[in-house]
């Protein structure tokens, strides 16, 4: 780019009159300004890309769809996307697929570029949609704090491809109430027609001269009197020399003193923070110097890089600043979030830079990765590695097993092996394990539920039984979703009932059709039958709202266990301090674990009082207290994890039931012998009359 256009627009602001005063600085042949806007594009300049993307459309130049497979990203709101989309030249829905595909995008532009892509093919193509969009749409609409507009956005693309799964999605999320198809295809209408519309629909006339929002300003240049001598040294005052080309100046203050916006963006890295590199767009994140990177920020920066999928980016980082012993799980991170993308030639570049590292020493995912295009090889290693995580009860290597399948080639064989392993492993592993199976349906164009979702429930539920006053919130969930899992149940039986009654009344007016005319037919009630029909349907339909009011309330729980989590990793040092100290005193009557993973099943037996001990225990507790003891006594290997001998009595164990409660038993060969179910701090006492 000329540097009197880059000038230009790097000190003029944004606005319509603006992009016409740039209108005709741009190159008058049409393969140079294609060649112009292409180098803003692999520069990664958002101001330049914009300003001469829509001053070339304002002025009627054309400018082809093929820059938006990385200029999309560029794009900084909806209305000025949607323009761009409308107006270039090419193949709109397939340049944006590979955008949505290729880059991360704040969540209203990716919105708006499935919506655009599905409108588009509607226009363009017949109704014939990508294969990908449905998966994206979905992906984006189980997110739990989309936005007014992008649930909008959403429901256009459901009114126009008329997915069932993604209507489904969006009509379970509580909040809006049933997705409006008809009223969507209204407003696709106009939205298409704002977007088909003049350059003066998403530019301002005027420009804005407000020069910075949610940031503290700097002054870019010294503060002087008008009637002192300018600072520049030429010897006059400051108002008969400088004074103009500073005011000029700090109209483009930034939030480091002494610096314009336009210099601190020209390089960045002396300046960065974790506040300031937190802010950084994709774009510009690209553009910085690993080697001028701050060595303390670094690992931000690489996690930066793989959030915004910038994976090329994360390689040519490493081999330019190698592996220094601080990165090292850095590097082992990124391993896992270029694996996760398929990307097996980054992940052989990854490990030039470790040639310490061997194979064998990766996760499952980067393994089966790297020897995927060798089929005999393939299977060898997912018969060793299968066979591995049956002979560990190690949750974490279980996950990177179940995870590393999931993001295979085999996705489908990685759903079977996660939904084995969400009723064994802990609550959080579990949980991550069922969002991953969600998703990966989502990709295959699955319905969007799992059959599992009662299992994880019930394994979710399991899990919470805390009694302490800061997690009324968890237990306010769990009651309400332990009633919709009952109201689901219900209906779900209704339905079945129903629809077997229907098949037994239409087989019975199939077989009483006469044999011969002469023989005459046993009357069928018709309009009985009619209404029977109508009914299935109208449970079913009404099953399908139980069912999405029960995942959103299954969101709610993880969001109630997730901020009781924080809320006790942010306590007081005195409440950590007594919890340790609580915490060793326990372990101080404890023998180490060793407890067998392969057990017998047994029967339970429980002393005379021990249904009055549950009576005076909290519900959820003694729910707990009752699943625990199933799963013991069934020799489920994970209920034995916990399960601690005493020190004083080593033929009881201990296994904790929520937080605050223990469960005391003995293992019999042939039965489960509950001694007691007490409180924490009652355990020292109890271990004392037991001896």
């Amino acid at each position: 780019m000329q540097a009197e256009l880059q000038q230009f627009i790097e000190l003029a602001q944004y606005y319509l009159g603006a992009l016409q005063e740039l209108a005709p600085r741009l190159p008058a042949d049409d393969a140079e300004l294609d060649a112009l806007i292409a180098e803003a594009v692999a520069a990664g300049h958002q101001k330049e890309f914009v300003f001469v993307v829509m001053a070339a459309l304002g002025a009627n130049r054309p400018v082809q769809a093929r820059h938006l497979v990385h200029g999309a990203a560029l794009l900084p709101n909806y209305a000025t996307f949607g323009f761009v989309a409308w107006h270039v030249q090419g193949d709109v829905a397939a340049v944006l697929m590979e955008a949505v595909a290729q880059h991360v995008m704040h969540r209203p532009i990716q919105a708006t570029a499935l919506f655009t892509i599905a409108a588009w093919c509607r226009e363009y193509r017949n109704g014939v949609f990508p294969p990908e969009l449905i998966t994206h749409a979905r992906l984006l609409a189980r997110e739990a704090d989309i936005d007014l507009v992008m649930r909008e956005l959403l429901v256009m693309i459901a009114a126009l491809t008329k997915d069932a799964g993604l209507i489904k999605l969006l009509d379970g999320d509580g909040q809006h109430g049933t997705v409006p198809v008809t009223a969507g295809l209204i407003q696709v209408e106009h939205l298409v027609k704002f977007y088909q519309g003049p350059i003066s629909n998403v530019v301002y006339a005027q420009p804005d001269n407000m020069i910075a929002r949610g940031t503290t300003v700097r002054r870019p240049v010294a503060r002087l009197s008008r009637n002192e001598l300018c600072h520049c040294g030429s010897g006059k005052k400051y108002k008969h020399c400088c004074v103009a080309k500073d005011e000029e100046r700090l109209k483009h203050s930034s939030d480091v003193a002494g610096r314009t916006r336009e210099e601190v963006a020209a390089a960045p890295e002396p300046y960065l923070t974790e506040e300031r590199l937190a802010l950084i767009d994709p774009p510009a994140t690209a553009r910085l110097d690993p080697q001028q990177i701050p060595t303390e920020l670094r690992p931000s920066y690489f996690l930066r890089l793989a959030a915004f999928k910038l994976h090329d980016r994360i390689a040519e980082a490493f081999e330019q600043l190698g592996c220094a012993p601080e990165l090292k799980g850095v590097w082992e991170n990124m391993v896992f979030f270029v694996a996760r993308a398929g990307r097996k030639d980054l992940l052989e570049r990854l490990l030039k830079v470790r040639p310490d590292v061997r194979e064998a020493e990766l996760d499952p995912g980067a393994r089966l990765l790297l020897v995927q295009d060798d089929p005999p090889r393939y299977l060898a290693l997912l018969e060793e590695l299968a066979l591995a995580a049956l002979q560990t009860e190690d949750a974490g290597e279980l996950e990177k097993f179940a995870y590393g399948l999931i993001v295979s080639k085999l996705p489908a064989v990685g759903i079977f092996a996660a939904r084995s392993l969400v009723p064994l492993v802990e609550q959080k592993t579990a949980s991550f394990l069922f969002r991953q199976i969600l998703e990966t349906r989502d990709k295959l164009k699955l319905p969007p539920d799992d059959p599992y979702s009662d299992i994880f429930d019930k394994r979710f539920a399991e899990t919470h039984t805390d009694e302490s006053p800061d997690a009324a919130a968890l237990r306010e969930a769990q009651a309400r979703l332990e009633a919709k899992i009952q109201e689901v149940q219900r209906y779900r039986d209704s339905v079945k009932r129903l629809e077997q009654e229907l098949h037994r009344r239409e087989q019975q007016a199939a077989d009483t059709k006469p044999a011969t005319p002469a023989t005459p037919a046993v009357p069928v009630d018709e309009v009985a039958l009619s209404q029977l029909r109508q009914k299935v349907k109208e449970l079913k339909t009404t099953l399908t709202d139980r069912h999405n009011e029960r995942n959103k309330l299954r969101r709610e729980l993880q969001k109630a266990y997730t901020d009781l989590e924080q809320v006790r990793e942010t306590a007081t040092p005195v409440t950590d301090r007594a919890q340790a100290e609580s915490d060793r005193r326990e372990d101080d009557l404890l023998l180490p674990e060793e407890m067998d993973g392969q057990q017998p099943v047994r029967a339970i037996e429980c002393p005379p009082d021990f249904q009055q001990t549950l009576r005076r225990m909290p519900p959820s507790v003694a729910r707990g207290t009752m699943a625990v003891l199933g799963r013991l006594a069934a020799g489920e290997p994970a209920a034995f994890m916990g399960a601690i001998r005493l020190k004083a009595c080593p033929d009881i164990l201990r296994r904790r039931v929520g937080i605050d409660f223990r469960l005391l038993f003995r293992l019999l060969p042939d039965r489960l012998q509950v001694v007691d179910l007490i409180p924490r701090q009652d355990l020292e006492r109890k271990i004392k009359t037991l001896v």
